[in-house]
């Protein structure tokens, strides 16, 4: 039984991902305006694909793609970044994603770099989407049931090791798809999308200057508030920016 939890683990961290620079493309008509290079066209297709609800990994690597080749890097950053809510073993795409960012103006990193001992820590949860986090947490529940009926309906030697077992991976999936999901909702990563924004003390353009963020600059979400976003920024400044001036990494794409 315990072997069987195992293996199911392991299959889930090795689904493959996106290997191709079009991976899978969702539209012959999409895909064909890439080829073709036309390449901001070819992102407006995909982006109407994602609104029509066909979002997924796939669609928004290939949005990134579409964006970076169209020189739109903080679009591509956007994208990439979402992409990777539902691909995040997909070396391409990181690699994707580092290329971007040495190309960006402001030499800011990414809040949600962990340390090297944190990223030890947590790499089994980092690996996992908040789907496969879900998927694994609710498939070893379903089987932490089968073993207590088996237990309950008749003697079975080693029944203990594997109920704990199952219990642990089912805690381990389902709190962590419960962490995900509230951190992607509440306090999610903003990517500047226009060339230039102010970074302001308040809600208000006669407030104080903080900062200027170019394109593809990323800040951690704090607070929303009409029409204003606060974010904060891995140097540990915290300021106001016009919601239009970013794009939140989220599951959902945002009404235009």
């Amino acid at each position: 039984m315990s072997r069987l939890v195992v293996l199911f683990a392991v299959a889930v961290m090795a689904t493959p991902a996106a290997a191709q620079e079009v991976a899978q493309p969702p539209s012959f008509d999409c895909s064909a305006l890439y080829a073709a290079g036309e390449y901001e066209a070819a992102a407006e297709c995909f982006e109407s694909l994602e609104l029509q609800g066909n979002s997924n990994g796939h669609l928004l690597y290939n949005l990134g793609n579409a964006r970076y080749r169209a020189d739109q890097l903080g679009l591509a950053v956007h994208a990439w970044r979402r992409a990777r809510l539902h691909l995040p073993r997909d070396g391409d795409l990181a690699a994707n994603l580092q290329t971007a960012r040495e190309r960006l103006r402001d030499d800011l990193p990414p809040p949600d770099v962990r340390a090297p001992l944190e990223r030890a820590l947590l790499a089994p949860y980092d690996a996992l989407s908040a789907r496969e986090l879900l998927l694994l947490g609710a498939f070893a529940w379903a089987l932490l049931f089968v073993v207590l009926a088996i237990r309950v309906a008749r003697s079975v030697p080693g029944w203990l090791p594997a109920a704990l077992t199952l219990g642990a991976i089912a805690i381990f999936g389902l709190v962590g798809w419960s962490a995900r999901s509230y951190s992607v909702a509440r306090h999610p990563i903003a990517v500047v999308i226009v060339d230039e924004v102010t970074l302001r003390s308040g809600r208000d353009v006669m407030s104080t200057d903080l900062a200027r963020l170019h394109e593809g600059a990323e800040a951690s979400v704090v607070e929303r508030s009409d029409g204003w976003v606060q974010v904060s920024l891995s140097t540990g400044l915290r300021g106001w920016m016009p919601s239009a001036a970013v794009g939140i990494v989220d599951f959902d794409p945002e009404p235009e």
